[in-house]
């Protein structure tokens, strides 16, 4: 009797610790992404831990039992550590629109690994041999083992009952990135936005009233004429984003160098922008492509260019093929990457050449180095016949910014050789030069007079989460109002050889680089949001994901303040002008 009761209260003990190493992953995965546990979230955790780890009862064979659970625990601590680790770079949870992108996975490790961390490893060392032996006991009684798992899911379910029946609120409604992450949690989350995902998917119809509300804002919008107007009509434009590139970055100097002695020179000699804000979304660095080329808010959810790469498109390079400009595009990575090789056309342009159509002799990171990439580049543009458009995409200034050794010429402060910032300073010097190198050899060709150059970065290369390390660089604390001042924007130089230095200090966002340029070189369309940075009004930026994982409005004077409902219209409008193919539902004018 008391073997069989000691054989009991032991079984009873393996049930409860497989119970909270399960929950203990989940707990662990809500921490890491920075959300408060709340009794809600807790309960949920519960109930599916306590859910997951009864199922195995119903599987008879302790073999099968062991196989089919060690995998099926296998696979969710792997997805949950997944979940971790996007988080930690992106400061928002992955989501359903991320399968849609497996082809961006190439060349990635690098980055991946940059994000783990050694608790992780240590978690995961320890719960799954733990795990399998527990999966291996036969428990009695299962039918009753479940009724604790039942009774957490019931409890769990409360809320959610009380918000759609009582308090009649769409719990699957996400006002922004972290919305379902906040209410329910990296489980409720992932329920909600499979849901969403499917309920999404497809092209959606606009009815007349939306469509006369986005043909409303398009022909409202006032343009002011200046000295600049049209100033640039008819030159070559050479538009460059630069990875990761931070306007604080510009004239630092880092062992007595300049950190980006080129672009230091460009901005002086052009026009200056040093508080633009980065836009991105889920899309990233093609997300900032999509902004400067069509002046269009990327999706709030999921990359443009995966979910509508056959939209058709305004923008940039079909404005200026309607006055015979050739339009092309180089990057350094492989075609698909952020399935460029559909939305490229898309957006109007004739040729773009990627890794594939280079000779791959200087590999660094995720692909081929700035500056070999430059260097056959200006091969491949200098033959080409004006007036043309050329975009250029950088790329060896990604996270995690290391360097090989040969390539780093940059001088690191004393004691600071090994900090992330110096890594960070150090690929953009190394991009800096390639750019450089490019930009002489068009002087050197007498090009350089009949063109315009353009470089703005795509997003934060050092996030919110890297703030103690800037702080242990500079060696002082830094404010969350300082850091979103200071360290958030990205630059946008304008650099004409007769143009006149100046600097501009006006708060503005990436979604008005192309209005900019339409000003400058005298496009009449009004088809974008934004405006040009020139116009001489107050400005402000929408920030749709940001450092926080949320939105917020950057205002005139560099302070954060809430969505109003005209900045939220506006947001929702960009939206549906992608969602439903807008300018294709419409028959307006658009060349391919």
């Amino acid at each position: 009797m008391k073997d069989n009761l000691n054989k009991r209260l032991k079984e009873r003990l393996f049930e409860v610790l497989s119970v909270s190493i399960v929950t203990m992953l989940f707990i662990y995965t809500n921490a890491n992404m920075g959300n408060h546990l709340s009794i809600g979230i807790l309960t949920i955790i519960i109930g599916i831990s306590g859910f997951i780890v009864y199922l195995k009862e119903w599987i008879v064979s302790r073999i099968v039992k062991g196989v089919v659970f060690s995998l099926f625990l296998l696979s969710i601590m792997s997805f949950f550590m997944a979940d971790i680790w996007f988080y930690r770079y992106y400061a928002t949870p992955m989501n359903s629109y991320l399968w849609m992108q497996k082809s961006n996975l190439n060349g990635l490790g690098e980055s991946i690994f940059s994000m783990m961390d050694l608790k992780d490893a240590i978690f995961l060392l320890v719960g799954i041999p733990i795990a399998e032996s527990f999966m291996k006991k036969k428990y009695p009684l299962k039918h009753m083992a479940l009724i604790p798992a039942l009774l957490f899911l019931m409890v769990a379910g409360l809320k959610p009952i009380k918000n759609i029946f009582i308090d009649k609120v769409d719990i699957t409604r996400r006002y922004e990135a972290n919305t379902f992450l906040r209410n329910w949690g990296p489980i409720g989350h992932h329920a909600l936005d499979t849901y969403s995902f499917f309920s999404d998917s497809g092209k959606k119809v606009m009815s007349a009233n939306d469509k006369k509300a986005v043909s409303d804002y398009f022909n409202n919008k006032a343009k002011l004429v200046h000295d600049l107007s049209g100033s640039l009509k008819g030159k070559n434009l050479i538009l460059i984003q630069v990875e990761s590139l931070q306007a604080f970055t510009l004239f630092q100097k880092s062992g007595g160098q300049e950190v980006t002695p080129f672009m230091n020179e460009l901005a002086k000699g052009g026009l200056y922008f040093p508080h633009v804000y980065p836009q991105t979304v889920f899309g990233n660095s093609s997300d900032g492509e999509l902004i400067a080329n069509t002046g269009l808010y990327p999706l709030k959810q999921g990359a443009t260019f995966f979910r509508f790469p056959y939209n058709a498109f305004p923008g940039l390079a079909k404005e200026l093929k309607k006055t015979d400009y050739q339009s092309f595009a180089f990057h350094g990575d492989e075609e698909d990457f952020w399935n460029r090789q559909h939305a490229y056309p898309s957006l109007g342009f004739s040729d773009y050449f990627s890794i594939e159509d280079m000779q791959q002799d200087e590999m660094i990171s995720m692909g081929l180095g700035d500056r070999s990439f430059f260097n056959q580049s200006y091969k491949i543009l200098k033959d080409k016949q004006g007036p043309y458009y050329a975009f250029f995409v950088t790329l060896t200034s990604h996270v995690p910014f290391s360097l090989p050794k040969e390539r780093i010429t940059l001088k690191p402060e004393e004691g600071k050789e090994e900090s992330y910032l110096t890594k960070y300073f150090e690929a953009m010097h190394y991009t800096d030069s390639a750019i450089g190198g490019f930009i002489s050899k068009l002087k050197d060709a007498g090009k350089l007079k009949d063109s315009v150059i353009v470089i703005y970065g795509d997003h934060d290369g050092l996030f919110l989460k890297d703030k103690h390390e800037v702080e242990g660089y500079y060696g002082h604390k830094i404010s969350d109002e300082e850091w979103i001042e200071k360290y958030m924007p990205i630059p946008v130089i304008v650099y004409q050889q007769d143009m006149e230095g100046k600097t501009i200090e006006k708060v503005a966002g990436q979604v008005d680089i192309l209005p900019t340029l339409y000003d400058l070189f005298d496009i009449k369309s009004s088809t974008y949001f934004g405006e040009s940075m020139l116009n001489g009004e107050a400005g402000g930026a929408l920030i749709l994901k940001g450092d926080y994982g949320s939105q917020m409005k950057i205002n005139a004077e560099g302070k954060v303040e809430e969505f109003s409902p005209k900045d939220q219209k506006e947001i929702d409008l960009s939206d549906q002008v992608i969602l439903t193919d807008y300018f294709n539902q419409s028959g307006i004018e658009n060349t391919r």
